[in-house]
């Protein structure tokens, strides 16, 4: 559905006034008169929506309708059907809108494209964090839990890939091994899986904490404490894939983890959705602050404002899969899996479907020419109404 326009007002306005002087025609010849001679008469088949305009101009010009009067023209129920309809149509963007997507797309692919000297500089900053009083205490709060288990094919500086109790996307796995006082994992050996559990094993004996809450509160502490350090920790059901009967995904998981694909990097990759939406939404509400003294937005703003994120999200996201793509060609598909930004694209795709929702609601509000005309022609082409009409010409012969 088009902007409404003079051309829609005008015929809104003509039809209004054609079917009111049928109405007073058909009064007319009730009451035994004459018909007008100068009655409007529209053609035989429904008209196309140019035809009907240029019908309705001339009508126009011939009866002297020069006053548009909507309120007269429209129902109560219409004109409430008419006004969501305008207040939703859709508004096109403006050269500050282009500028406003300019400025969020540039910061965005600036912190994708240096998304490792940034989280560089967010390590070095949470491992100052690590020597604080807090943390240390922490540290030593949990230590020695079942999790952290480095014995004979667990240990190195990459061991918590392949211990489910560092996933947070694994809990119930976490806390049943601190509540049994044993760690679980696997081992491979030329791809036979084998199962491993720490019960009795000499010198790795570990405590059980029966009690539900203590052993949330020491699973969270080893977590914050092991989240601030270099290799911080797994991506969330990271370890399932390092226990997959797969070589190929079990060494992707384990490369991916080790280029920095962990839980502190997907965090600093989140920077480039705030700074797009934060800079989007202060354009469109401040705007609409400065014109109406509100930052309530109407329907058509807020679609608006959906059009100029994804606009924001998707040049981000573009980037994001470009580095991907040349960081894994030049390098290894692990090390390029580490610059995918994941909140990026999830947040396209919701406000994706934003748009498509508001388009959908714009098209709902009203029926489309095509609509209108069908419902228009349809109940004269009915062969009851075709037999009527012959049936009232043959009299009409006989008579």
């Amino acid at each position: 559905m088009a902007e409404i326009d003079d051309a829609i007002r005008r015929n809104l306005d003509s039809q209004h006034r054609r079917l009111a002087a049928i109405e007073e025609h058909l009064d007319q010849l009730l009451a035994g008169e004459t018909t007008p001679a100068d009655l409007a008469v529209p053609p035989a088949r429904p008209e196309t929506y140019e035809s009907l305009t240029a019908t309705n101009d001339a009508l126009r010009a011939e009866h002297g309708w020069g006053r548009i009067d909507l309120d007269d023209a429209l129902t109560d129920q219409a004109l409430a059907e008419f006004e969501l309809w305008r207040r939703r149509r859709r508004t096109r963007w403006q050269l500050d809108d282009i500028l406003a997507v300019a400025v969020a797309g540039a910061v965005g692919i600036a912190a994708t494209w240096f998304d490792t000297s940034i989280d560089a500089v967010v390590r070095d900053r949470l491992k100052a964090l690590s020597d604080s009083p807090l943390i240390r205490r922490w540290e030593r709060d949990a230590k020695g839990l079942p999790i952290d288990f480095t014995g004979k094919g667990f240990g190195g500086p990459l061991h918590r890939v392949r211990s489910a109790g560092h996933d947070i996307g694994r809990p119930f796995e976490a806390l049943r091994q601190i509540r049994e006082g044993r760690f679980h994992g696997f081992t491979w050996d030329h791809g036979e899986r084998t199962e491993f559990i720490t019960d009795n094993l000499r010198g790795h004996r570990y405590e059980p904490v029966t009690n539900l809450p203590e052993a949330l509160t020491l699973w969270g502490k080893h977590l914050v404490a092991d989240f601030v350090t270099v290799t911080s920790l797994p991506l969330p059901g990271w370890t399932r894939l390092y226990e997959q009967d797969n070589r190929m995904l079990r060494t992707f998981a384990h490369q991916a983890y080790g280029s920095g694909a962990n839980l502190r990097s997907f965090s600093v990759s989140t920077l480039p959705v705030m700074t797009t939406e934060i800079t989007v939404r202060t354009h469109v509400h401040g705007r609409a602050m400065l014109a109406r003294g509100s930052a309530v937005l109407r329907p058509s703003e807020t679609a608006l404002r959906a059009e100029l994120l994804l606009a924001g999200h998707a040049l981000v996201g573009a980037t994001s899969l470009g580095k991907t793509l040349t960081t894994s060609i030049a390098a290894t598909p692990a090390s390029g899996f580490r610059h995918i930004n994941w909140p990026v694209l999830m947040r396209a795709a919701t406000t994706s479907l934003d748009v498509v929702r508001d388009a959908r609601a714009r098209r709902s509000t009203a029926a489309g020419w095509d609509d209108l005309l069908g419902g228009l022609a349809e109940p004269w082409q009915l062969d009851e109404a075709t037999a009527a009409e012959e049936a009232f010409d043959a009299k009409q012969d006989v008579e």
